[in-house]
C-alpha cells in the first residue's frame, strides 16, 4: 500500500520538495528512501568537486589584496556585510593591474572574487534541484549552518563553498568529533574567526615578536577567543549551559597555534592547516574542570573530543537537529530520544539522524516548519522541473528575500525560527518571486491543480486547492499555490 501522506512528508520536511512524479516513487517506503539516503558520498558530486582546491580558495582573497598593492593584513574594516578593503591601491602593475586600478577597491573585489563565488552559488542550487538525494543534500545546508564559515567577511567568500565541500560532505555519515575538529583545522573556520592570528600570551612568540614581519606584528598581538568562544556555544556545548568565561579562555589558549599556511609557504597538505608550537601557550590548562596536560597540538584534539561527547553537546545537537526537522518548538520527548542516539553511539551522526527520522512528531501531518528563502527558491524549482537561474541572478534574488548564499550575519549561521522569516516584506518577495517563475513555467494547457497535488499529494489543504482551480490563467494558479501556506510551510 502506498503511504502517499509519508511521502509527501519526507519529500518535504526531510528533502528538499518534490519534483513531479517523485511522490508515488517514495511512498512505496518513505522512511526507507530517507534511510537510503544515510550513506557516504563515493565522491562528491562532479560540479562540486571541481570548486577550487583549498589552497587555491585560501590564498584567492590575499592575491587579490596584492594585485591591488595593500599590504596584506591591513585591508578588513569589520565582519559585516559591507566590510570591504579600506585602503587605497597603490599603483598596480602590468595590463590587468592596470585594469583593477580603474575601478574602486569595491568593483576590483567583486570583479575579481566575484565570478567564482556566483559560480559556486550556481552549483548549490543546480544540485539542489536535481538531486537525488535531497535529504542528504538538506543534512549538508543544516550542518554548513551549524559550523558557520561566511562570506560575510570578505577573505572568506572563495573558501566558504569549499570549506562545505572538504568539512562537511565527507562527514555526514560518521563521528561528530570528526566533523568538529576538521571544522577546527579548516582554513575557512580558522580565517573566519581569526584563530590564525592568536598567540599564547607566555608563548615564544609573544617574547620573540621580532621574528613576525611587521604586518602580522601588528595584528597577532595576544590572545584572541573568538573561536574558543564559538566551539563552546554554537559548535558543542550550546549558549549558556555548563561552561563558563575561564573555559572560554582556556579553550582559546588551547587553541592557539592552530594556524593557516600563507600562501607562499611549503604546501604541507591542501588543507593548509599548519600548526605552530611557537605561538602555543605553554603548560596545562583545565576545560569543565578537566586538566589537559602540555601535548602541544594533541591538548586540542583531546578537548575537541571531550566536548563532542559531553551530554550538553548531545542535548545541544539534538535541540537543532528536532528544531529543524520537527518544529520551532519541539517536545521534550523528541530532544531526550534523540540526544540518547547521540550518547549510545559515541556521536555517530548516522544513527542520530535514524533516531530523528523514526521520531514520530516528525511524521506529523501538519506542516510546522516555515522554509528558509533558499528552501523556498529550490522547492519552487523541484515542484516545476525548471532549471536553476544563473549565479548571479540566483544572488540578487537571494539577497532580496534576506539570505545571501554563504553570507550569514554571524558565527550562529542563519536562523531556523519562523520569526526570522516572516515579515512583511520577506513574504512579498516570495509572492514576487512565485509569479515571475509561475509566469514563465506555466503553459496555456498546464493544470496547476496537479502540479500541486505532485508536490505536496494529501498534505495540499482543501482551501488551497479550491483557490487554484478559481485561478484565471495557469500561471495565476501556480503563482497561488506556490504562495500559499502549504507551500510556504514544510
Amino acid at each position: 500500500m502506498l503511504d502517499l501522506e509519508g511521502a509527501a512528508i519526507a519529500a518535504n520536511r526531510f528533502g528538499l520538495g518534490a519534483r513531479p512524479g517523485e511522490l508515488r516513487r517514495i511512498a512505496a517506503d518513505p522512511r526507507g528512501w530517507l534511510k537510503a539516503q544515510l550513506t557516504p558520498e563515493a565522491a562528491p558530486p562532479i560540479e562540486v568537486a571541481a570548486l577550487p582546491h583549498t589552497a587555491d580558495a585560501a590564498a584567492a582573497f590575499y592575491n587579490w589584496v596584492a594585485s591591488i598593492g595593500i599590504a596584506p593584513g591591513v585591508y578588513l574594516a569589520g565582519r559585516g556585510d559591507k566590510a570591504l578593503p579600506t585602503a587605497s591601491p597603490a599603483p598596480a602593475m602590468g595590463s590587468a593591474g592596470a585594469q583593477l586600478g580603474k575601478l574602486s577597491i569595491e568593483q576590483s573585489y567583486i570583479h575579481t572574487l566575484g565570478p567564482a563565488y556566483a559560480a559556486a552559488v550556481g552549483v548549490r542550487f543546480r544540485l539542489g534541484v536535481t538531486t537525488e538525494r535531497p535529504f542528504f543534500e538538506r543534512l549538508v545546508r543544516f550542518w554548513s549552518n551549524h559550523f558557520t564559515v561566511s562570506a560575510a567577511k570578505p577573505d572568506i567568500i572563495a573558501l566558504a563553498p569549499v570549506f562545505e565541500r572538504d568539512v562537511i560532505r565527507p562527514r555526514l555519515c560518521g563521528a561528530f568529533s570528526d566533523m568538529l575538529l576538521a571544522s577546527c583545522r579548516h582554513p575557512g573556520m580558522l580565517i573566519y574567526l581569526d584563530n590564525y592570528l592568536s598567540i599564547g600570551p607566555n608563548s615564544p612568540l609573544a617574547h620573540h615578536p621580532q621574528f613576525l614581519p611587521p604586518y602580522l606584528r601588528e595584528r597577532m598581538t595576544g590572545l584572541n577567543e573568538n573561536l574558543g568562544r564559538e566551539i563552546l556555544e554554537l559548535h558543542t556545548l550550546g549558549v549558556r549551559t555548563v561552561y563558563t568565561q575561564d573555559d572560554v579562555t582556556s579553550l582559546a589558549r588551547i587553541m592557539t597555534g592552530w594556524t593557516v599556511r600563507g600562501p607562499k609557504e611549503a604546501p604541507g597538505n591542501d588543507n593548509r592547516f599548519h600548526y605552530v608550537d611557537f605561538a602555543h601557550e605553554p603548560g596545562a590548562h583545565s576545560l569543565l574542570g578537566k586538566r589537559y596536560g602540555a601535548n602541544r597540538e594533541g591538548q586540542g584534539v583531546e578537548a575537541l573530543h571531550d566536548l563532542a561527547l559531553h551530554p550538553a553537546t548531545a542535548r545541544h545537537l539534538a535541540t537543532k537537529l528536532a528544531r529543524h526537522f520537527i518544529a520551532d518548538q519541539p517536545v521534550a520527548e523528541s530532544i531526550t530520544r534523540i540526544a540518547k542516539a547521540y550518547l549510545d553511539t559515541g556521536g555517530d551522526l548516522t544513527a542520530t539522524t535514524l533516531a530523528v527520522i523514526d521520531d514520530p512528531a516528525a511524521w506529523t501531518p501538519r506542516p510546522l516548519k516555515m522554509k528558509t528563502p533558499e528552501d523556498y527558491v529550490v522547492s519552487t524549482l523541484r515542484a516545476v522541473g525548471a532549471p536553476a537561474p544563473s549565479g548571479p541572478k540566483l544572488i540578487a534574488l537571494m539577497e532580496r528575500m534576506g539570505q545571501r548564499p554563504y553570507g550569514a550575519p554571524g558565527p550562529d549561521g542563519w536562523s531556523d525560527l519562523e520569526d526570522g522569516w516572516t515579515g512583511a516584506d520577506a513574504l512579498w518577495k516570495r509572492i514576487e518571486w512565485a509569479s515571475a517563475l509561475a509566469a514563465g513555467a506555466a503553459s496555456a494547457n498546464m493544470d496547476p491543480a496537479s502540479v500541486a497535488d505532485a508536490a505536496l499529494g494529501p498534505l495540499l489543504s482543501p482551501s488551497t486547492l479550491l483557490a487554484i482551480r478559481g485561478a484565471e490563467s495557469p500561471a495565476q494558479g501556480l503563482a497561488l499555490f506556490f504562495a500559499s501556506p502549504d507551500f510556504l510551510r514544510r
